[in-house]
């Protein structure tokens, strides 16, 4: 049975958090509590330029005139394009290449803390990093049937900046015909076992719903999802 977002944090949970929070601070990285300050801290962008890891993420299309590049996991690196994000939204356990200044967002506190330990034991820390429930009470507090991805944790983030244009690429929802990454791969195209397609699309039509700039999806299939409701 896939569990239900966000998950349910215990007292010990919170009390490992909190300890967490103070070794980070403690070795300069600042925690984002909330939508005014990873504003601040982003510089106020105009546009920003949010990428899954789908085919759409190499799109022609992409604009090279954006404030800030949103991005998810570490696995476009192999590709070198695009490689020195603002944001990046992960739960996977690989760390920052050494030199990044890329803020951290994690889907729920327990991927906070187990990944920010890694960074603890090898004497590092990002440079700022947030969990999404903390940014996005509204949409924590409504249980969702399944988690939503890092892409649509990434979308919900970047629509609620408010920015005056969002162009959003990459997301394709496993339907891209290319497969599941750009180039030739042969990894399965389809949701993990903690997700699926009818809980993204939900999140991010609830979390676009209240965006009122210049939005821009270069991904054929989530454009074309979005508008069937």
């Amino acid at each position: 049975m896939t569990p239900t977002w966000p998950p349910r944090v215990g007292l010990a949970a919170r009390l490992r958090h909190a300890v967490g929070r103070s070794l980070l601070r403690a070795r300069g990285a600042e925690a984002m509590r909330g939508l005014a300050q990873l504003r601040r801290r982003l510089g106020q962008p105009g546009t920003i330029l949010c990428l899954g890891n789908g085919p759409s993420s190499e799109s022609a299309e992409l604009p090279t005139d954006f404030d800030c590049l949103f991005r998810v996991n570490w696995i476009w690196r192999q590709r070198a394009f695009l490689i020195e994000p603002d944001l990046v939204f992960t739960a996977d356990p690989d760390l920052p290449p050494p030199g990044s200044r890329a803020i951290l967002g994690f889907p729920t506190a327990a991927d906070a803390d187990r990944i920010l330990r890694a960074h603890l034991r090898q004497d590092r820390a990002p440079a700022a990093w947030f969990t999404v429930p903390d940014l996005l009470p509204e949409l924590a507090a409504r249980r969702w049937p399944a988690y939503p991805t890092n892409g649509a944790l990434m979308v919900a983030v970047a629509a609620a900046l408010r920015p005056q244009r969002l162009v959003i690429a990459g997301i394709d929802l496993y339907r891209d015909p290319q497969g599941k990454y750009p180039g030739a791969n042969d990894e399965p195209n389809e949701y993990g076992d903690l997700h699926n397609r009818d809980t993204d699309l939900d999140y991010m039509r609830m979390a676009l719903s209240a965006y009122d700039g210049a939005l821009v999806i270069l991904s054929a299939a989530l454009r074309d999802s979005l508008e069937t409701a």
